[in-house]
């Protein structure tokens, strides 16, 4: 599960660096990583990393993982869903990517939410849904990263190692 949000963790070691320029796109891209995602960065990593406190190799039982997924992780990921949805951006370009940000977080929302009624049910058919979800998150958290470099790249944003 170490790649559940691949992304928020390497945007912790990156800033992007550039001079503002006159195109609104580069300026908003700029702002939306630094402003936006950067603060958020810390939240979604408390909340995987409680995640991974109770999965793979350090998952003791699913009663452990049903409280913990119940009272920590879906209520904290929750806000953190809503502060992202909260996220503004000033093109339509830079909403594109952020709009496959949120569906990421969204998708991998639900798949926590699926695996408590799964563990609730001990139903191994929503155990595998929501790994499916988990995947499709990921997948998506993937797209994002690389949409972003993209736009990065095409708009001539430098991002570097901080």
């Amino acid at each position: 599960m170490k790649k559940l949000s691949v992304f928020m963790l390497v945007l912790c070691c990156f800033s992007i660096l550039a001079a503002c320029s006159t195109d609104p796109v580069k300026k908003d891209l700029i702002t939306y990583v630094n402003d936006g995602m950067l603060p958020l960065a810390q939240d979604e990593k408390a909340v995987t990393d409680k995640y991974e406190s109770v999965t793979g190799d350090k998952y003791t039982d699913d009663l452990t993982l049903y409280n913990t997924l119940k009272d920590n992780i879906i209520p904290e990921y929750t806000k953190f869903v809503d502060k992202l949805e909260a996220v503004k951006t000033e093109t339509p370009e830079v909403r594109a990517i952020h709009e496959t940000y949120i569906k990421a977080a969204s998708t991998q929302k639900e798949a926590f939410i699926t695996m408590v009624d799964a563990l609730d049910k001990q139903d191994l058919n929503l155990v595998n849904e929501s790994n499916a979800k988990l995947s499709e998150g990921r997948k998506l958290f993937r797209d994002f990263e690389e949409q972003l470099n993209t736009l990065a790249k095409k708009h001539d944003v430098e991002m570097n190692k901080k």
